[in-house]
């Protein structure tokens, strides 16, 4: 959720600021707190700018409101992001969320909450989930090299080389699997470089 809430105070217009209120006190630090109007929605703030302490933030959840959202509502929203435990090989497993959704993270991957809630998901469905991610990408790699970003993996349109910005097709007399680190940066240095999109000309006038 970091990501949406930081410089919350310099993304919000003055139109927006007006569009607050102050809901009650937080019983951990008595610092007030507000709901207020952002940039990408409502979201909940625990103390001000001018705190020696930087503010929390935390967006509402679907189906509260600005104006509608009490305190007692308001104050387990800071419970993300959420400590679940580890997994089998020691990765730390957090359930929290984030500009796209909501979402577990194990290590530094993701895996996307889509009927589990963030606030209420334990560890053991977290795992469930992170077993079946992890069955998706070994399916979708074919082959990695270390110490660079150079992959082979499956995608929709069959087997391809990529580097993480630019992909190449590989030739149907090649095995994506057996392709050597060497082969691979050659099949993306001879891919095409994507064509930047044209701006389409300005319209002229009907009297010019």
């Amino acid at each position: 959720f970091k990501a949406l809430v930081d410089d919350k105070e310099t993304n919000v217009s003055r139109e927006q600021a007006v569009q607050s209120r102050e809901i009650g006190k937080d019983p951990e630090s008595g610092r007030p707190v507000t709901v207020r109007m952002g940039r990408y929605g409502p979201f909940v703030q625990i103390g001000t700018k001018d705190d020696e302490e930087k503010p929390r933030f935390a967006g509402l959840r679907p189906g509260q409101n600005m104006d509608g959202v009490t305190l007692d509502e308001a104050l387990p929203l800071f419970k993300l992001p959420r400590n679940l435990g580890e997994t089998a090989d020691g990765q730390a497993v957090q359930a929290s969320i984030g500009r796209f959704g909501p979402y577990v993270k194990f290590g530094n991957k993701f895996v996307s909450l889509k009927d589990d809630d963030p606030y209420t998901i334990d560890l053991d469905r977290a795992l469930v989930l992170i077993a079946e991610k992890r069955e998706l990408d070994a399916n979708r790699i074919i082959q990695e090299f270390s110490d660079t970003e150079i992959r082979v993996l499956n995608g929709r349109y069959g087997p391809y080389v990529t580097n993480g910005s630019k992909n190449a097709r590989i030739p149907k007399d090649k095995e994506p699997a057996k392709l050597s680190l060497q082969e691979c940066e050659q099949l993306i240095e001879q891919a095409p470089a994507k064509k930047a999109r044209r701006r389409a000309p300005p319209k002229r006038s009907a009297s010019g």
